[in-house]
């Protein structure tokens, strides 16, 4: 990959002359901050907003009190993956406290897939319930929530995805993307839109205390969604953090999957314990319950069984999609070859829970838009596949899909990531691919190879304790508050370097006062001679170990020095 540096806004240079260090300065324009009141509210801020401000949020509380009042069944029907797990946690947890009879459904993803189904509906009915509470889905929901009304039951729809034309006719709806919207910050994801509706309830039975407990929830919710990390939700992370390094932090099912972790930051969230509750659900019937469970735990040896096991299933899935991956990926090479600048691909082999993960190792490798299908049977035995999509900036993925409509069976999505479900015709099947490279022609070549940007150039004697200190003031680092690219012109001490991994793919490298670790590296610092002196590209960031923490440089790429 060929680098340059980026370009830095205006507001560079007035965050320097204003006593920020350059680092610090680089942190805020790239999390897009622009006025010196806004960078003091991003480093600083702590401030949750009034969920009394959410429209609708009375008449939400007023009918879930209904029901609660009169001893009523409720449902709450949450999603499978991390942020629809939490919003379910939260939602419970809460209900529970303000002594509800409350229940937790979540979609099977391979057999039922997204949002509430009529067939759930039924079993809920069935068992008695009066009034369903979505959260993380619901607001696309026409035909499901018309047929709740249709058999007497109420429903209350808390959602944080993109509306249709049509909103479902629901007892009362939340979601802060419908326009008219008086709350200021629109971004919660769901499981912090079903924070603030129980922390709003809470309040009115003076639980203050309870209510900031859940925050927890919210937060790992909120990263697992890839969230930005900007205005409430920053504030939600921040106080999250907190809370779960406290000696007193009582979650035990979160504590177990925090096993091993020294010094907890976003990047844990996102990378160590969101997956861990993901897995169950791309892989196992019913397997979001697995996590629900764990973090419903409240007895600290059954709540580390049930981590193991959490764990367990995510190593299974590291290990599927690496064998998937390795057979995908040379398909990929051959289209490449053939003139695709789309890679519209299938995988007999992958499960469809985890074609998501595949299509993004496929972006992020090539550099170009990649779109993974798996099989999947459905009550006939016939067979359809079912894709997910991940895209660059420069093409606008659901635009291409709704070019292709006339040929798909269901879609939805937007610019840089869709679901969608093709018939099992091969004919079928490669004129879509046709299609979407038609539609990608306007592609170019620096489109798809895009140049990486470092931000800041630093000498290696600038990587000090007092700079990580700093840098470690500006967590949380995630989604919409990335962490600045370096660049460092590095000569390596004596023993310069380890290569890691089963297939010794991986790299460490070893400076004066600091380390650099380079994931599927060790290839390339081969090719290049195994130099003692290189350029180095990658993120600042402490390793903690063992009580220690250790400065170190996560690698994007290594040049000649």
């Amino acid at each position: 990959m060929e680098w340059k540096q980026s370009n830095l806004p205006n507001e560079y240079t007035m965050f320097l002359e204003h006593g920020y260090d350059d680092y610090t300065a680089i942190a805020l324009c790239k999390a897009g901050i622009r006025t010196l009141d806004d960078a003091e509210e991003y480093l600083h801020g702590d401030e949750l907003i009034d969920p009394g401000k959410i429209r609708g949020i009375r008449l939400a509380a007023d009918i879930i009190w209904k029901h609660i009042c009169a001893g009523n069944k409720i449902c709450v029907f949450g999603d499978y993956d991390a942020d629809g797990i939490t919003a379910s946690a939260v939602m419970f947890l809460a209900l529970k406290k303000l002594g509800a009879k409350v229940t937790v459904r979540l979609p099977d993803r391979i057999e039922e897939g997204y949002g509430i189904s009529v067939k759930a509906i039924e079993e809920q009915l069935a068992l008695g319930v009066c009034l369903f509470v979505t959260v993380d889905n619901g607001v696309r929901a026409i035909r499901e929530v018309r047929y709740i009304k249709e058999h007497g039951a109420d429903i209350v729809v808390l959602d944080h995805h993109e509306p249709g034309d049509i909103l479902p006719e629901a007892d009362a709806l939340i979601d802060l993307h419908i326009p008219g919207e008086s709350y200021p910050y629109v971004e919660l994801t769901g499981s912090a839109l079903s924070w603030k509706v129980a922390h709003y309830m809470l309040e009115q039975m003076n639980e203050h205390e309870y209510a900031m407990s859940l925050v927890d929830l919210a937060a790992i919710g909120t990263v697992g969604d890839v969230a930005p990390l900007n205005g409430e939700n920053r504030v939600i992370v921040k106080r999250a953090i907190r809370r779960m390094t406290d000696p007193g932090y009582d979650r035990v099912g979160v504590k177990a999957l925090m096993h091993g972790i020294e010094s907890l930051t976003a990047e844990d969230i996102a990378f160590r314990i969101a997956p861990c509750l993901n897995a169950p659900g791309r892989l196992d019937f019913r397997g979001a319950e697995l996590p629900l469970i764990l973090l419903l735990e409240n007895d600290e040896r059954m709540a580390l069984r049930l981590a193991m096991q959490v764990i367990e299933v995510n190593e299974r899935r590291k290990s599927i999609q690496q064998t998937c991956y390795q057979a995908i990926r040379a398909a990929a090479e051959e289209r490449i070859a053939a003139g695709d600048k789309v890679l519209v691909l299938k995988s007999m082999e992958a499960p469809v829970g985890i074609v998501g993960l595949l299509a993004g190792n496929l972006k992020e490798d090539f550099g170009r838009p990649a779109i993974v299908f798996g099989a999947k049977s459905d009550e006939n035995g016939e067979l359809h596949w079912v894709g997910s999509a991940r895209s660059i900036d420069a093409f606008h993925m659901l635009g291409a899909i709704e070019s292709c409509k006339p040929l798909l069976e269901r879609y939805g999505g937007h610019r840089l990531a869709a679901g969608l479900t093709v018939c099992s015709d091969d004919d079928v099947f490669e004129e879509f691919r046709r299609r979407m490279n038609a539609y990608a022609d306007c592609l170019t070549e620096s489109d798809l190879n895009p140049v990486g940007e470092w931000d800041i150039d630093l000498p290696s004697e600038r990587i000090t304790d007092e700079l990580f200190s700093q840098i470690g003031s500006l967590e949380p680092f995630g989604a919409g508050a990335p962490r600045p690219v370096v660049k460092v012109c590095v000569e390596l001490s004596n023993e310069s370097h380890r290569f890691m991994g089963d297939a010794d793919q991986h790299v460490k490298l070893f400076a004066n006062g600091f380390s650099l670790v380079g994931f599927s590296l060790a290839e390339k610092y081969v090719e290049l001679g195994l130099p003692n002196k290189l350029s180095a590209y990658g993120y600042l960031k402490a390793n903690c170990f063992r009580g220690k923490k250790y400065k170190e440089i996560a690698l994007l790429d290594i040049g000649a020095g």
